[in-house]
């Protein structure tokens, strides 16, 4: 039971404390609010931390980790684009070569040019192959980054009817191979790393929302909160001034019918 002593007012200090807490409520949950983070401290939920600290830290690895391997599909689309650059130098290649067997009817300089024309697309060919290269690493050497296999064009001599027929398949083998690196550039661009990409990226989804439950502010409780605590604060300073006007009541009475009470003397000092 609360009562109000002239050597203690219990009631007073009680009222100041709950108001002192209402007050810390009200602006606990007008940080969360503001922020939009449920865990604005650790006070707020020591465990609830730790753990979206945990889940932040994954989060962050597969982000790298996604970025990663994005940055190595740009690598096969580059690849292949270069492939693409390849094959259409073999079919132009290819169509010299059927026009330069035609024997019996090309002149010699016809047959010449076809075959200067062919040398000129082969060193292109096989310079094309070299420089290919992707954040200083060659792609199609066969070495440690590259990634797949393309030989250099060699045998190819169009000076001749029959010789250009024999060129024939040396640039059919050529496309073979071209499409064979194609193929297998686009199935591990594909079935690897796209797949690989998605399936992180589903788990990252799936650990934001983790985390995000755990962070996020609920808006419609903590303005309930918010609201609730303003207007506990408002009762209790109303019930702080009510209890003080209270007092002085009291001890009017006694200076009204007891002016040289010893009690009206403290009273004016509370």
């Amino acid at each position: 039971m609360w009562t109000n002593r002239l050597g203690s007012n219990f009631a007073s200090n009680s009222m100041v404390i709950g108001l002192n807490q209402n007050l810390q409520d009200m602006y606990s949950s007008l940080a969360k609010l503001s922020s939009g983070s449920r865990i604005n401290s650790a006070a707020d939920d020591p465990a609830g931390l730790v753990i979206s600290k945990q889940l932040q830290s994954q989060i962050g690895a597969l982000s790298q980790e996604i970025d990663n391997i994005s940055d190595l599909i740009n690598k096969y689309e580059y690849a292949s684009s270069s492939l693409v650059g390849l094959d259409s130098s073999l079919s132009e290649l290819r169509s010299l070569a059927v026009g330069a067997a035609n024997e019996g009817f090309n002149s010699e300089a016809a047959q010449q040019a076809y075959h200067q024309a062919a040398d000129s697309l082969v060193r292109s060919y096989n310079r094309q192959i070299t420089d290919a290269a992707y954040n200083g690493r060659t792609l199609f050497d066969g070495s440690e980054g590259s990634v797949a296999t393309v030989d250099e064009l060699t045998g190819v001599d169009l000076s001749s009817a029959e010789a250009a027929a024999a060129s024939l398949e040396v640039i059919d083998a050529a496309a073979s191979e071209l499409s064979g690196a194609t193929v297998e550039l686009g199935a591990t661009q594909r079935n690897e790393l796209e797949a690989r990409r998605t399936s992180l990226q589903v788990t990252q989804q799936n650990l934001t929302a983790a985390e995000s439950s755990i962070t996020d502010t609920d808006y419609a409780k903590e303005i309930a909160n918010y609201m609730a605590s303003m207007i506990r604060s408002q009762a209790s300073t109303a019930m702080m001034v009510h209890s003080r006007i209270a007092r002085e009541t009291v001890f009017s009475f006694f200076n009204f019918y007891a002016p040289s009470s010893p009690v009206c003397e403290i009273g004016w000092l509370l």
